[in-house]
């Protein structure tokens, strides 16, 4: 199949380890013994480098940066095409792509200020995942794959005390102690 394929489209292209090119790169030659890159095969790499570099486990930034194709001699054999216009944006999103676009040209500064629309509040997620069930009832079941993940436990107690505003009833809360209070050894 390999050795009939014309194009092959790579796609997020900028977050493969450059290996995996040179991988390919080395099967294709074999397999079509052609010397030429990838064998002479069309290799079409699709996404934006300006985004995620490959994730190297505990690398460095200096290891991370060596592991992108565009550091390697490879990368001068590509003839390289750029898309000027995000075909997907709504017309609606014009502004945030733009804005978007102006960060990966790094024409907006050291520093970046979300817009608003990138801040949620804490009511969004809460009524999106618990505004459908009637807490008088509710079964495990109906709570299962429900969750609201944050980073620090001042913002867990925000988002609980906020979830509780959705259930009937009185709030009844129960303390832990982890000691033994006792006299007799």
């Amino acid at each position: 199949m390999l050795l009939k394929t014309k194009l092959i489209v790579w796609d997020e292209a900028p977050m493969t380890h450059v290996h995996a090119f040179l991988a390919v790169d080395r099967l294709l030659q074999d397999l079509t013994k052609c010397k030429e890159p990838f064998g002479g095969k069309v290799i079409l790499l699709g996404g934006d480098f300006r985004q995620v570099l490959p994730v190297i486990l505990r690398g460095s930034r200096t290891l991370t940066v060596a592991s992108s194709l565009k550091k390697h001699a490879l990368w001068l054999k590509f003839l390289k095409l750029y898309l000027t216009k995000n075909m997907r944006a709504l017309e609606s999103e014009r502004d945030f792509d733009a804005w978007l676009l102006d960060i990966g040209e790094k024409k907006s500064g050291s520093t970046i200020q979300l817009p608003l629309q990138c801040y949620p509040s804490i009511q969004d997620p809460i009524h999106q995942l618990y505004s459908d069930i009637d807490f008088s009832s509710v079964t495990p079941q109906e709570l299962k794959g429900r969750a609201i993940l944050t980073v620090n436990n001042k913002r867990s107690m925000e988002i609980n005390n906020k979830v509780l505003e959705f259930m009937p009833g009185n709030e009844t809360v129960y303390k832990a102690v982890d000691m033994i209070m006792s006299e007799d050894p």
